[in-house]
């Protein structure tokens, strides 16, 4: 940095200090700061945005789950979470795009209280997950090719609607997944429980499922409208 830089950054900075800590007046006194202060967009909430419990740094709560079909594996919430989160992670590699180290971040659990959209705060209770989110950032729309919003479609309507995506929330995230139920929901127990059981029975779980069927495309467009923001 040289010196000509850095007077400009510290007047800039000057400038802007000022700036902030103006206050707009009138003959009856002070009203009101000019510059209203950065939004505080951390999430000091001891709840996550779909109800879970935040979950601190390092928490016993969470646990690192293999992706079955990759090396990979997230951290996510232990239990009934992460055992539908992962198989979520495990049929995105199947049906819609190959999950490969080099890409890109896969995010489970994450202590980053830093947040641009509440359902993002879903990472703080281990309950969300995104998938190469730099290439599927929020607020963009269109990443996916049709046969591939029509896999993710299949996807959550076979979880029976635990999960919801983040391609339709406001703003959207196509990245994200995340459970959609509250703690304690038989739901998503029965919908775990049905995986389990898949993993040892040949000809079923991810990999096996026809997203073309005219059945599982009437469910999933049902679900669809159902989940719509």
């Amino acid at each position: 940095m040289n010196a000509k830089f850095s007077r400009r950054s510290v007047l800039k900075q000057f400038t802007g200090v000022v700036a902030g800590a103006a206050l707009l007046t009138t003959g009856e006194g002070l009203l009101a700061p000019l510059t209203a202060q950065a939004a505080d967009d951390s999430w000091h909430k001891s709840r996550s945005a779909n109800g879970w419990n935040v979950l601190p740094g390092r928490s016993p709560g969470t646990a690192p789950y293999d992706i079955p079909g990759t090396t990979l594996r997230v951290t996510l919430r232990e239990g009934d979470v992460g055992t539908v989160l992962s198989y979520v992670a495990q049929r995105f590699h199947y049906d819609v795009a190959e999950l490969e180290a080099g890409r890109g971040q896969i995010i489970g659990y994450s202590d980053a209280l830093h947040v641009k959209a509440d359902f993002e705060s879903n990472h703080l209770s281990g309950t969300a997950l995104a998938l190469y989110p730099e290439s599927y950032p929020l607020g963009v729309k269109g990443n996916l090719f049709p046969y591939q919003v029509t896999a993710i479609r299949d996807i959550l309507a076979e979880l029976q609607g635990v999960i919801k995506w983040g391609g339709d929330m406001e703003p959207a995230k196509e990245s994200t997944f995340f459970v959609d139920v509250p703690p304690g929901s038989a739901e998503l127990a029965q919908v775990a429980q049905t995986l389990r059981q898949w993993r040892i029975t040949p000809g079923k779980g991810a990999g096996t499922q026809n997203v073309q069927d005219p059945k599982r495309i009437t469910a999933a467009k049902k679900l669809a409208s159902k989940q719509a923001a």
